[in-house]
């Protein structure tokens, strides 16, 4: 914890207020979070016990999902946290724009999740289950964010891009409107759709869709990148000794896919 606190504060330092709400975030007590009695793994905030009893329903199947697509269980016992309020979950997760949040291991829902009729969960327990691996700083800064989104996104069947189709963006990849394949992540300055000019649903679509292109290319290759990242080993290393190619070779290959 104090290593975090320390990259934290250097974060603070070099790139404002965000980081400043984020050492904040992840630090703040979660006491007044009631425990759902029909499941100890979901707590609620007072007013969210709907909620709360909505994804009581949906958990086990959602766990069971993220387990069977990213070949391991969880290591770490499952904690879900449901939010009464956009200004509650913005106080845990800094971001009131996203329906769900995973920050230092921890998994909080925010009300839009529910109002929207999204459905984070099986996205936000993807994340869970690679940071309780790895720890919130290697996941973040050893790992390109398009990876982390895309493998979400495409674990969860689509959750976090319900407002892009497959066929508006591969509109938009062929028009050169697209994401660069980076191999590492940044802890600090990392990248988001907004770095490559898109928009949040266009980039979390265009990612799951490579994600998916590298399962369907070889599933076994698939499986053994995903265990050697859950291993730790560095993401370009990983991603070469998995596929026996370079990525940037294999992005070739999907983007010309993406005009037949």
């Amino acid at each position: 914890m104090v290593r975090i606190i320390i990259l934290m504060y250097i974060a603070l330092i070099m790139s404002g207020c965000t980081a400043a709400k984020a050492v904040v975030a992840m630090n703040k007590s979660t006491d007044q979070f009631i425990t759902l009695e029909q499941d100890t793994r979901i707590l609620y905030e007072k007013g969210a016990e709907k909620h709360a009893q909505t994804v009581a329903i949906k958990l086990d199947s959602a766990i069971q999902t993220v387990e069977q697509k990213q070949y391991r269980k969880f290591t770490k016992p499952v904690k879900v946290h449901i939010c009464n309020t956009i200004e509650s979950f913005t106080s845990y997760c800094v971001n009131h724009h996203a329906a769900g949040c995973v920050l230092n291991e921890r998994l909080f829902l925010s009300p839009k999740n529910f109002i929207s009729n999204q459905d984070a969960l099986t996205h936000e327990l993807s994340h869970l289950h690679i940071e309780q691996q790895l720890g919130m700083i290697s996941w973040h800064s050893g790992y390109p964010s398009w990876f982390q989104e895309g493998l979400a996104t495409y674990v969860s069947g689509g959750q976090g891009a319900n407002k892009v189709t497959v066929e508006e963006a591969r509109k938009a990849i062929n028009q050169g409107s697209t994401f660069n394949p980076e191999t590492s992540g940044n802890l600090i300055f990392r990248k988001t759709a907004y770095s490559y000019g898109l928009k949040s649903h266009m980039f979390y679509r265009q990612a799951s869709m490579f994600v998916e292109y590298l399962h369907n290319l070889d599933k076994l290759k698939f499986k053994t990148l995903l265990l050697f990242v859950e291993d730790g080993k560095g993401f370009e290393t990983a991603f070469s000794d998995a596929y026996s190619a370079p990525l940037s070779e294999i992005w070739k290959k999907f983007l010309q896919q993406q005009k037949t």
